[in-house]
């Protein structure tokens, strides 16, 4: 499972891009066959100012569509670890819902019941 990284301000250094790696393999390994590609976007939307300004979109594309997941913390770790929870509690409600309303096409009436 490899992530690609969108990080327009430098935001993210080596230790957050495996801190990265690590938790979205905890998170979403469950779900890795059905997954084709990730992608994190990291903004800092304050600049310098401070506040809860860090920024992280996630970009999931599996079988069943498309899964987008926003998170916004002061610390950019946290905000990391917590998309990654989240997007595996999306992932896992698409994926049970998908299973769940999966149905047959209706045909026409059951010629045997005349």
């Amino acid at each position: 499972m490899t992530v690609k990284y969108t990080d327009r301000k430098g935001l993210l250094n080596s230790r957050l891009k495996r801190l990265c790696d690590r938790r979205m393999k905890y998170a979403l390994s469950r779900f890795q066959p059905r997954i084709q590609s990730i992608e994190l976007s990291v903004e800092d939307l304050n600049g310098p100012r401070g506040g809860i300004d860090k920024s992280c979109r996630l970009r999931i594309v599996h079988e069943q569509g498309l899964v987008i997941v926003n998170q916004k913390h002061a610390d950019l770790a946290a905000c990391i670890s917590r998309i990654a929870d989240k997007a595996a509690r999306v992932l896992a409600r698409t994926v049970s819902r998908s299973l769940r309303f999966k149905r047959e096409r209706f045909s026409g009436p059951d010629p045997n019941m005349t």
